[in-house]
């Protein structure tokens, strides 16, 4: 059952490129319902995050399997295929685990060895799996990535001093203040990137922070966590009238902060003064037009490289490390996933039958009918052949369905119902 990988991500493809094909946690159920329908996709799994788009398939055959996937991302994304085909990578089998494997211990990140990816990719697991679109294939290899991702965070320093996509955002404000002592900040969002980035900048200084969340409840959570003071959306306007430094991080579907809004929040200021927005909100939270407005400085995901590259540098000694994690992780997937077809599985049922069988003859031998050795004899051959004979029609189904769709669901059906163990 080949394995299929398609995507594109902040080395291959532009932030606007990103946005357009982005897939939001909420959207990802009816997302791989869509996989589901596709002809030659068995299994599925979407990644997206602020810095890539990627859909894993196990499929019945490469080409068709592809093609599927990047006319998935053409049609729920309602993008032309030609408008990102150029963008993209494809991989297949051991390169796509392995591509996988990277992924999942931050050596493919912008900021390496970053933390919330292995989360991102936790949580586009266990959807599919709630979806029924992570089953034997995509759930043994995304089951190694996390193992994968956890060893390599505990076992080397690739994340001994934490960098983040919020921790970067709090770098840039630092780049461009110098100090951050004294400093207003906004923190819009209260999810977890909100919390990183908040946290990030009261490291470096700053104290008087707010945060602007649309729910309530949580926003003045977060806020008290973090002994900042809470707004309501409907005053962001007034909240960015006070503000040096902005960080957006909402999850919301268009842009929350545009040009008109900044316009009046910056005529309100009571001295002139700069103001430094950082979107880090995928969708973006705040229009580029922003960016025209008289002393507004925008900084988004793609101006983060620079401070991505410098942590790049500090940890490029732990990389053969984590690539020494991935081999073993990977030789493991491999060997595993040799041993998934169908001799295995007409071998281990063949066992299971025989040990069911062996065990009543020799219960039977030992029991109170006293059967004679010619009587025990009978009743083994008897039940050789009855045996045999049961097993017979569904062994042949598998193997005439081998390397089919049905084959594969046929195959899991048969290790499910007679509890065949192909755990790793």
């Amino acid at each position: 059952m080949p394995v299929v990988l398609v995507g594109l991500n902040y080395k291959t493809a532009p932030l606007d490129l990103l946005e357009r094909l982005f897939i939001p946690q909420e959207r990802l159920p009816k997302a791989l319902g869509h996989l589901a329908t596709l002809d030659h996709v068995i299994e599925g799994v979407v990644i997206s995050t602020c810095n890539r788009v990627e859909v894993y398939g196990a499929v019945t055959k490469f080409h068709g399997g592809v093609q599927d996937l990047r006319n998935f991302l053409a049609e729920f994304c309602h993008v032309a295929v030609e408008d990102f085909a150029d963008h993209l990578y494809t991989y297949h089998d051991e390169a796509a685990v392995r591509h996988l494997l990277r992924v999942a211990t931050g050596i493919d990140s912008m900021v390496v060895g970053e933390s919330e990816i292995l989360g991102q990719i936790r949580r586009s697991f266990s959807a599919a799996e709630q979806e029924g679109s992570a089953q034997r294939i995509l759930g043994a290899a995304f089951r190694q990535a996390l193992r994968a991702g956890k060893r390599a965070r505990t076992e080397t320093s690739i994340a001994r001093h934490p960098v983040s996509v919020p921790s970067a955002a709090a770098e840039l404000a630092r780049r461009r203040f110098g100090t951050l002592t004294g400093k207003n900040v906004v923190v819009v969002g209260a999810g977890a990137m909100g919390r990183l980035a908040a946290r990030s900048l009261m490291r470096h200084g700053v104290t008087d922070v707010t945060v602007v969340n649309r729910t309530e409840s949580r926003g003045s959570r977060l806020a008290s966590d973090l002994g900042a003071a809470f707004r309501s959306f409907n005053t962001l306007g007034d909240a960015l009238a006070k503000a040096d430094i902005v960080v957006s991080s909402t999850t919301a579907p268009s842009a929350v902060i545009d040009r008109a809004l900044v316009h009046t929040a910056m005529t309100n200021r009571r001295r002139e003064r700069p103001l430094f927005i950082v979107d880090i909100g995928m969708p973006r939270d705040v229009e580029p037009d922003v960016a025209r407005e008289p002393g507004v400085v925008l900084q988004t995901i793609s101006d983060l490289k620079d401070v991505a590259e410098a942590g790049r540098e500090t940890r490029l000694d732990q990389i053969p490390e984590v690539d020494a994690i991935i081999d073993q992780e990977l030789r493991r997937f491999v060997e595993w996933e040799r041993s998934a077809h169908v001799a295995p599985t007409a071998s281990a049922l063949v066992t299971a039958g025989e040990a069911i069988r062996a065990a009543e003859i020799e219960r039977l031998a030992k029991g109170p009918a006293r059967l004679t050795p010619d009587q025990v004899a009978a009743v083994d051959l008897a039940t050789q052949r009855i045996t045999a004979k049961l097993l017979h029609t569904p062994l042949k189904r598998a193997r005439e369905l081998a390397g089919s769709k049905q084959g594969y669901i046929y195959l899991s059906a048969i290790r499910e119902l007679f509890e065949l163990d192909d755990e790793l």
